[in-house]
């Protein structure tokens, strides 16, 4: 079995040597720049991208799409350590035979090979921490109009850690982060942007990600909160391959990663550049297939519910494949006239998708503006009130209302 390759750099010895070893590599193409090698692995389906020098190795994201179509990446540098320290790249000794050579890549065709096979849909890949079963990553997205996808992702996530579990949440919405705004913070500096540098310096541990989180304390738990980008101008620092690493990580030593996502899946950058471009949708996307469920907060009334439709339509259209959990939200008579549940459903039944629906919040514009002036989540406002228990039972969480009013809460850096 032949394996085609593509050389980047202009290595004449490495293609000499290639050719006179005899083997199973086959070297059809020699590339000067990534995006030339980039394009030729993409429309010619190329089994190895080999990389003569690390100042040309792609960009993460890159290397990411040709593991996805099962193109291996090598890199030869006299620096290599034999430790794959970034995941779908092979670092190799440029001093290694061709023999060696070889026969490290065939290992890694056959290690992908079983990973493909093995691998859940849901993107659960790896065992978490000590052999134990990883975490959930629970996505909540939403179609544009703020149907309360970030409020309701912010009570989920503090209702879990206030039951016990150790709990992330990340705010990746790259048009309009409010989860900190939400807890009354004020950081410049972006959790999730420090995330993506963590990951982008080949770091695998979570104790360097924890520390770019904040550990907030609500009622008598606490959780990790990584911020949103405080600006919208920001979102290039957001990169979709490197957040779904950092994800992948932390599922791993947490019990439950809560994402907060944009309402965007439009993919169209891809369009009007000649090479892979940043996509700043492409975080929504990325973070909606990995995620082991995805909630979908839909505002019950006369516009939320058409535009949650023609959402849903799109995203089966661009990313086709992934199980959606409908939350309706804002459920009141003014919105949706006598007996708004039935109406709701009703509507929905006829009209939307067959998802399931697991969930109904009340419409209280009263206590979640009190929560948001306070800058404390609904078990510490308002522990007693209808669109909390809803939300407890949302999250599977029975509910004993021990939870002191106005509670008070510390911040600090994780450690």
């Amino acid at each position: 079995m032949s394996l085609t390759v593509v050389v980047l750099g202009r290595e004449e010895k490495l293609v000499r040597e290639i050719e006179s070893y005899r083997g199973e590599l086959i070297v059809i193409r020699i590339c000067d720049e990534p995006a030339e090698a980039i394009a030729v692995c993409t429309v010619e389906s190329v089994d190895v991208l080999l990389v003569a020098e690390r100042r040309l190795l792609p960009p993460m994201e890159q290397i990411d799409n040709l593991r996805m179509q099962r193109t291996i990446v090598v890199l030869r540098d006299r620096e290599a350590t034999g430790e794959n320290a970034t995941p779908g790249l092979l670092e190799v000794a440029d001093s290694m035979s061709m023999i060696e050579l070889e026969a490290s890549i065939l290992q890694e065709q056959r290690g992908m090979e079983a990973y493909s096979e093995l691998a859940p849909e849901s993107g659960n890949t790896s065992f978490g921490a000590e052999g134990r079963q990883p975490g959930r990553i629970i996505c909540f997205w939403g179609a544009a109009g703020s149907p309360g996808r970030s409020t309701v992702a912010l009570n989920y996530a503090a209702e879990a850690a206030v039951a016990g579990q150790s709990v992330v949440i990340l705010d990746a919405d790259t048009y309009a982060a409010s989860i900190a705004i939400q807890l009354g913070m004020i950081d410049e500096s972006a959790s999730i942007a420090q995330i993506c540098r963590v990951v982008d310096g080949n770091a695998k541990d979570a104790a360097r990600l924890n520390a770019a989180c904040m550990a907030v304390e609500v009622g008598d738990g606490s959780m990790l909160v990584a911020t949103g980008i405080p600006r919208a101008s920001r979102w290039p620092e957001v990169r979709a391959a490197a957040l779904r690493r950092a994800v992948q990580i932390l599922r791993s030593h947490h019990a439950l990663v809560v994402v907060d996502v944009a309402p965007y899946i439009e993919l169209d950058e891809q369009l009007t550049f000649d090479t892979m471009a940043p996509q700043r949708n492409a975080v929504t996307v990325e973070m909606l297939r990995c995620a082991d469920e995805v909630m979908m907060v839909v505002a019950a009334d006369s516009v939320g519910l058409p535009r949650a439709i023609r959402a849903l339509d799109e995203l089966e259209d661009r990313v086709p494949g992934i199980e959606v959990k409908i939350v309706f939200n804002k459920l009141g008579v003014a919105n949706s006239g006598r007996s708004p549940r039935r109406r709701v459903m009703e509507a929905w039944e006829r009209f939307g998708p067959t998802h399931l629906v697991v969930g109904s919040l009340p419409n209280d514009n009263e206590v979640c503006s009190a929560a948001i002036l306070a800058g404390s989540p609904l078990l510490e406002i308002a522990p007693k009130s209808s669109l909390r228990s809803s939300i407890q039972q949302l999250a599977g969480i029975k509910s004993t209302d021990s939870t002191r009013k106005g509670a008070s809460r510390r911040f600090e850096r994780s450690r």
